[in-house]
């Protein structure tokens, strides 16, 4: 079962800061940074065992219409393992919703029902289940390098762009390509395939910033080329790490 993006993040709890702008890294090295500059706050929150929250505007554009939705998204380290859980605050409809993510779960929940639902499938934001797959997509240990080159960004400074494979079946993307910039290895774009190297999805980094945790994406746009009328905006507007109590992410206390 595809977990939500954040629940994928913590997955790489291992990296450290160094020095980004290093032309000698290894492959490994540089998939590695890559994946710290775009989530080293949540590898932060996975490094302290702890748990944190974060709020994220949504903005999509779909076939029927113009979309937005606000989240509250609530991180744990338990010792079963790592969950996650989802509140929707906004729209005023979809308030009340709740999602929970365990290890192997995902359970649903709203004021309308008597007791949280088993989801089978992916989760759904405004009708694309991949956002999800495609927002936290992750390089260390999903990916391998196969070609490795310098590029001009269109702002004319220096980029890199590196080209992957997959190194599991599971991997929802077997082949893919990012550019970054080449000082700081921020991911500027990245471009998901399928096997044959047809496009499936195109997920540009508008702009990045950094909380106390770490540096993190700010706005990602996510341009699904399957459906091209889907395109989602993702606004992280916080993030922090706090304290959070056990049973908020028990799926056996919704509603109570």
């Amino acid at each position: 079962m595809k977990k939500l993006f954040l629940a994928l993040l913590l997955l790489v709890s291992s990296l450290t800061v160094g020095s980004l702008a290093q032309t000698d890294m290894s492959d490994d090295e540089l998939l590695q940074a890559m994946d710290f500059a775009r989530y080293g706050a949540f590898f932060a929150l996975g490094q302290s065992g702890g748990s944190g929250t974060l709020t994220m505007e949504i903005l999509a554009e779909r076939p029927d219409g113009s979309k937005r939705a606000v989240i509250q998204g609530s991180n744990k380290n338990l010792p079963s393992g790592f969950v996650f859980r989802i509140d929707y605050l906004e729209p005023e409809e979809l308030a009340g919703d709740v999602f929970i993510i365990t290890q192997d779960e995902i359970f649903f929940w709203n004021p309308d029902l008597i007791t949280p639902l088993n989801v089978n499938g992916r989760f759904e934001v405004f009708g694309d289940a991949t956002v999800a797959e495609v927002a936290g997509i992750f390089f260390s240990g999903n990916y391998t390098v196969t070609e490795r080159m310098d590029v001009t960004l269109e702002d004319g400074s220096a980029g890199l762009q590196l080209n992957m494979v997959a190194t599991h079946d599971f991997v929802a993307f077997p082949k893919a390509e990012v550019t970054a910039n080449a000082q700081t290895l921020q991911p500027i774009n990245l471009k998901l395939f399928d096997e044959s190297g047809d496009l499936l999805h195109d997920n540009t980094y508008e702009s990045y910033t950094e909380f106390d945790a770490g540096p993190i994406f700010q706005q990602q746009l996510l341009d699904n080329r399957i459906v091209p009328v889907n395109q989602t905006l993702l606004n992280l507007l916080t993030f922090q790490i706090q304290p959070l109590d056990d049973d908020l992410f028990d799926p056996n206390l919704l509603g109570e």
